[in-house]
């Protein structure tokens, strides 16, 4: 009889690099420093970026599952405004309100992600999720309870991108697994809104002219972790160029447990109501 050679599951440790990013001794002066400084850059640039937070070669065999579903995504188009809220017809046509971005890309929903795709592990990580929750300075932090929206992967295609806009909720988690030939890049502008007011004026401005505010570029570089506070900073992917695909990971945690999306997010999303694929 042949016995196959026996490989066993990779550790955390195989996947993230735990040396630059020691998220399993959370009493560590190491990891104290880390989350400090994190939070620093989230309160003042609304963003902190982990650069090799995945390891080279898990990042890779990342990107090449997410590449094997491709055909399997979700093609999600809709034209929107900056706010996600519905056109203002009674608004004039430059009026952000009325205004219609473009986004375009390609999705796989949670139920359809294998078990033995590398991106659950990090996902399941209860270390990972309480280092986020830390440098977010939550007292609670749970992952996402819906079955297709918990965790995605994303990919753009030539001309694909994600048009400006503000988020709807706090905060975002992702992970770059692929860059494109060129293009897909993460351009934002800080804080463009506030809490009180959805500032009509400087948003019109900003569409109508880029040079009126000052963007920032978050180039993809495979393996970068990014907590981004997009409910008050305007953003978007650049259109990606070439045939390489700009791949992604999206982790969806929130601040109470039990939380899912409505039958019409998880329609427009997904392209379905159930875990049942698509026909």
């Amino acid at each position: 009889m042949t016995t196959l050679p026996f490989t066993p599951a990779p550790t955390l440790g195989d996947l993230v690099d735990l040396e630059q990013y020691p998220i399993t001794d959370r009493s560590s002066s190491a990891y104290l420093d880390l989350v400090t400084r994190s939070q620093s850059l989230l309160a003042e640039e609304g963003v902190a970026i982990f650069p090799g937070f995945v390891r080279n070669p898990s990042v890779e065999a990342m990107a090449q599952q997410t590449l094997a579903l491709h055909p399997r995504m979700f093609h999600f188009r809709e034209n929107h405004t900056v706010y996600f809220k519905p056109q203002d017809e009674s608004v004039d046509p430059q009026h952000p309100l009325r205004r219609l971005m473009n986004t375009a890309k390609d999705t796989v929903a949670y139920a359809d992600i294998p078990d033995e795709h590398l991106i659950r592990q990090i996902y399941g990580s209860d270390d990972v999720l309480a280092f986020i929750k830390d440098v977010l300075d939550l007292d609670a932090l749970y992952r996402h309870a819906d079955p297709l929206a918990a965790l995605n992967l994303q990919g753009f295609t030539a001309g694909q991108e994600l048009g400006w806009h503000f988020d709807r909720s706090d905060f975002s988690v992702t992970l770059s697994l692929q860059a494109a030939n060129a293009g897909g890049d993460f351009e934002y502008v800080r804080m463009l809104r506030n809490e009180n007011d959805d500032c009509y004026d400087a948003v019109r401005g900003f569409l109508d002219d880029a040079q009126t505010q000052q963007v920032e570029v978050l180039p993809q570089v495979p393996g970068t972790l990014t907590l981004f506070r997009g409910r008050y900073s305007l953003h978007r992917v650049t259109p990606v160029q070439g045939d390489r695909l700009r791949l992604n990971a999206v982790f969806a945690y929130v601040d109470r447990p039990d939380v899912e999306f409505s039958a019409y997010a998880r329609q427009l999303f997904y392209g379905r109501t159930s875990v049942d694929p698509v026909a």
